[in-house]
This record gives C-alpha cells, structure tokens and sequence, in this order.
C-alpha cells in the first residue's frame, strides 16, 4: 500500500511537478494550495506525511503547524523555504520552526530527489514494508551492467531479509557487472540464496548505494534481536555491530549528519549497551577481537566497543553514559572529514610540522559539525572535542589536564590509542595490553583509575578481586557519575 502525502504550496505548477514525481516513487499524493484545505484534509484522512511551504496563506503555514502540534503531534512535517531570507532577517530559525511543529526544514532551491530522499530517511521499517510493491514469489533473475561505485558490498552470512525483500539484491560477475538475484517486494527466496552460498561459493552480496539507510534500518532492527539472544554465539553479534556500523560511518560520510541518519547511530549505540550489558563473556571476545579488513569506518565500531566496555566498569556507568560514549565514538574522527585527503594517507608519524598543526585541528573541526544537531548533545560534541586531550597535558587540540578533561572523553582517548596499536602493529588486544603497561609515557596519559579499568575488561569478572591495580593518580570517586 502506498504512503499518504499531502502536498500544501500556493504553487499550482510546482505541486503538480512534485506530485508527478513522487507518485512515480510510489506515494499516494493528495495536494492543496492552502492551508485551511490542509486542515481538512487531515481531519478527513491519515497522512505519512506533510509537505507544506512557508509562504502558505489562508491559514498560514505557521497557523498549520500549531495547529498540527495541538491535534497530530506525532504528524512528520517538512517545511519548504522559498529561500534563507527569514533566517538572515531574524524572522525566524530553523529551531524555531522545529519547535513549532516542523520535523525537518528544506531550503529551495532543491530537487524532487532531494526531498524524496527526505521522506525515505522518516519512514519507519513498518512505512518500508507497507510501500513495498507487493509481489507473490520470486521475480527472475536479471542481468544489469553499473558502475561498481553504485554498489555497496556485505557478506553473504550477514545478510538477513523480512518475509518480503526491502530492496535489490545482487552478486557481482565482475567489474560493471552485476546479476539481481532478488527484486523489491519479492517473497524471500532462502533457496535461492543459498544456491549463490553454498553450491557457487558466492560470499558476497551487493545493493545500490541508494538502499543503505532501509539497510540500515532493517540490520539494526535484526541486530536487536540478535543481541538479546542468549543461544546465539557473542562473535556473530560483534560481527552484525561491527557490518551496521561500518555502513552507518559510510552513510555519514556521504549524506551528512541528517536527523534520520543521526537516528540510526543512536540505535545502534543502543544495541551497543544491550550486548555490553547481556554478554556475559565480553571479556573473552575482546581479548580475542580481530579486524580483519580495518579502515577508518571500522575504526570507529572498535573505539565504541572498547570505550564502553571500559564505562561498564565504574559503578556510575548508566545506559544513557554508555551510548551517548558511543555515539561520541562513531563521531570522534568526524572532523577528519574537513581535512585534504592526501592529509589522511600518511601515517602521523611522517607529518611535517605543518601538516601535523593541521591534522590536530580535526577534534574541533568535529565538535564544530556536530554544534547545534538536535539529536546530539552537549556530552557528545565535548567528547569529539577532547578525544585526543590526554591527563598529563600532551595531548590536543587544548593541552588539557587532570580534571579539565571529562571522565568519558579519557576513556575514548585511551581507547582509541589502544585500537590504533592493535592494528598499526597487527597484534592480538592482549599483546596490545602488554605494550601498553610496559610504556609509562604512554600510561600516563590516563587517568590511572580509567586505566586500571581498562585492564579488568580483559579479565574474568568471576575472579577479579577488588583492589586497585595501579597507584591511583585520579580523583574520581567512586559512585560519583561521570562528567
């Protein structure tokens, strides 16, 4: 069943155009040029959504959304802006407007792709499945020839379907070419799947970059479950947080820190504190932890891992400690992405002085990005801030000492070291751990309660016994939560 629109702009021509283009993206679009036909319509019927334009009069598009706050607050709305006028004036702001009812605010000029896009990052796996064209079995396989870079690559033993495909699926013959094994709106073809697994030895399958956020949203509903059951193994549900996070850094880089991308971090920082929380042998797995293809997308899932396996430690450690940690930890190396490229292909370690002033400013290029999101708090843009400040004054970009850095953001720090020596030097997390404790200029840029936290991860908790491990060179209290 298609998803209900409704289209309000005093444009005829242009809610024609749109109408005619979203339609052919499967909406069911009704449209009107004001807004107390607006009213009426969704007095009369149930809409996905509205799109409604700010030059709207009779009632005015401000009347219309007070008035959808009173009656449909759970209504999705997209104000559209004929231009940025308002805001330079000081007529109004885009959290004003949000605060009024809006859910997202789109400046003109864009395109009709552009808000189709718009309106996909707000449907719910439920508004996936129901739009679905609804096909019974299995359409035939096709042929298609596409540029690799379209495609989006998971393995085959990570891959999971709803009872019908969300979207194409395909194996790869070779460059440019590509066969659809199943189509949107199929019934799932187990059989034919495994066909491609076990009789062709295929271990890879492709979708279109287009379908990564229903990817994302459909993974991280399936990895839900997935954490929360006991029977299946701990390294199959590290492997499905590790594949949605990599996704998500890659959906990020590409899309930007949309609110319905910014959504899909924070639930699988969710799934992240689940499987912290349930896993009864995290000590095993994280002494065991292997990236086998690292990158800077899977670089982030492993800071997250580590840094909130450090948090459950504490006595204060909190669900909302945990992921906002998390959500900091997908975002720490969020500013990198303002740096020149050719920057980012040396190691550190061969930066020239100025290079390496530049490379250093990444922490508050992040902070900067994320100022202002109203899905990322105040906690987490500190802790892109700080993530490379050290307790005894050597880090950056601040310099920062002692107490002047927050609890958490030492804790990503130390994590992100940790993670860096495991890959830089190809060795096992326990052989990472016995570097560290031998290098004291390295230990000490800790908090040496965090460190001593860090230690016990890797350890049975089962056979711990309650005593300080190193020399304390912290102030943090014990019960007292953390910054």
């Amino acid at each position: 069943m298609a998803l209900k629109l409704l289209l309000v702009d005093p444009d005829s021509d242009w809610l024609k155009s749109a109408t005619e283009h979203l339609q052919k993206n499967m909406y069911q679009v009704k449209s009107v040029t004001n807004g107390k036909d607006a009213q009426i319509a969704m007095y009369n019927e149930k809409f996905f959504a509205v799109v409604i334009g700010y030059m709207v009069q009779n009632h005015s598009a401000m009347q219309v959304l007070k008035f959808i706050k009173t009656n449909y607050s759970a209504q999705r709305v997209i104000l559209i802006m004929e231009d940025e006028n308002p805001f330079k004036s000081g007529e109004t702001s885009i959290d004003k407007l949000i605060k009024i009812g809006a859910t997202e605010v789109l400046v003109k000029p864009f395109t009709f792709e552009a808000l189709s896009s718009v309106l996909e990052g707000h449907q719910t796996l439920g508004d996936l499945v129901s739009s679905l064209p609804q096909k019974e079995g299995t359409s035939e396989e096709v042929e298609v020839q596409m540029a690799d870079e379209n495609f989006i690559s998971i393995k085959i033993d990570e891959f999971y379907s709803s009872k019908a495909v969300l979207f194409d699926i395909f194996i790869k013959l070779n460059s440019g070419r590509y066969v659809k094994i199943l189509h949107a709106g199929d019934t799932f073809s187990k059989e034919r799947l495994d066909k491609y697994k076990v009789e062709k030895k295929v271990e890879f399958l492709f979708f279109h970059k287009s379908d990564r956020r229903k990817y994302l949203q459909f993974t991280n509903y399936i990895t839900n479950k997935i954490v929360k059951n006991v029977s299946i193994s701990g390294t199959h549900k590290v492997d499905m947080l590790k594949t949605v996070s990599e996704k998500f850094s890659q959906e990020v880089l590409e899309a930007g820190l949309k609110p319905q991308v910014v959504q899909q971090g924070k639930e699988i920082c969710t799934n992240v504190y689940h499987f912290i929380e349930k896993q009864d042998d995290l000590y095993k797995l994280l002494r065991n932890f292997h990236e086998a293809d690292p990158s800077s997308f899977t670089h982030a899932f492993s800071v997250t891992l580590f840094a909130s396996s450090i948090i459950k430690q504490f006595e204060w450690q909190s669900r909302a400690t945990i992921e906002n940690t998390a959500l900091a930890c997908m975002f720490h190396d969020i500013g990198k992405s303002k740096l020149p490229p050719e920057l980012l292909n040396k190691r550190p370690a061969d930066f020239s002085d100025q290079e390496r002033a530049l490379y250093q400013q990444h922490p508050q290029l992040g902070a900067e990005l994320v100022e202002g999101h109203i899905l990322i708090n105040h906690a987490v843009k500190q802790i892109i801030l700080q993530h490379h400040e050290y307790y005894n004054g050597t880090g950056f970009p601040g310099a920062l000492k002692n107490s002047r850095i927050l609890t958490l953001a030492n804790i990503v720090a130390l994590a992100n070291d940790f993670v860096h020596i495991v890959i830089d030097k190809k060795v096992t997390p326990v052989e990472a751990l016995k570097t560290m404790l031998v290098d004291k200029p390295l230990v000490a840029r800790y908090n040496s309660a965090i460190f001593e936290k860090f230690i016990r991860v890797f350890a049975d908790p089962g056979k711990l016994v309650k005593e300080n491990i190193l020399p304390s060179n912290s102030k943090i209290v014990p019960n007292r939560k953390a910054s």
